[in-house]
């Protein structure tokens, strides 16, 4: 699996592993090349081209449980996914994967931009699985 460089100071993304293969990175010469790229000013490419920011929403697990209000949402999810009988634990068949879960965080705002609700889901990461193997 290749994606393009995190930030360099994005320590929990450059040692990521998917399935137990450490992720490897294109670099920002190799996504661009030698040539100029026009509007974009080259001593602060990085955070020019860089897709994620910082708008307070946590990129892991890890980062949200350090906050009440996140620790909160995550539980109010897991009282929804019991009380929904939403999925149910079961035994994993000889030779199946378990499909891995992942938390999922936003925060949601008014007209103004304040925090109105900090709202985490837990979602399953279906695209592990392969036909004929974990589904059909």
């Amino acid at each position: 699996v290749e994606f393009a460089t995190p930030l360099s100071h994005d320590r929990e993304r450059i040692d990521a592993y998917h399935n137990g293969e450490q992720l490897r990175y294109s670099t920002m010469q190799d996504l661009l090349g030698d040539q100029p790229v026009p509007g974009l000013v080259p001593c602060d490419l990085e955070a020019q081209l860089h897709l994620a920011c910082d708008d307070g929403e946590p990129r892991s697990f890890t980062e949200a449980e350090k906050h009440v209000a996140w620790r909160a949402a995550m539980q109010s999810e897991m009282d929804a996914v019991q009380e929904n009988h939403t999925w149910e634990l079961a035994d994993l068949p000889h030779g199946h994967r378990a499909v891995t879960l992942k938390w999922v965080f936003k925060l949601k705002r008014d007209e103004a931009g304040a925090i109105v609700k900090h709202k985490a889901r837990l979602v399953a990461r279906g695209f592990v699985q392969q036909e004929g193997i974990d589904y059909d």
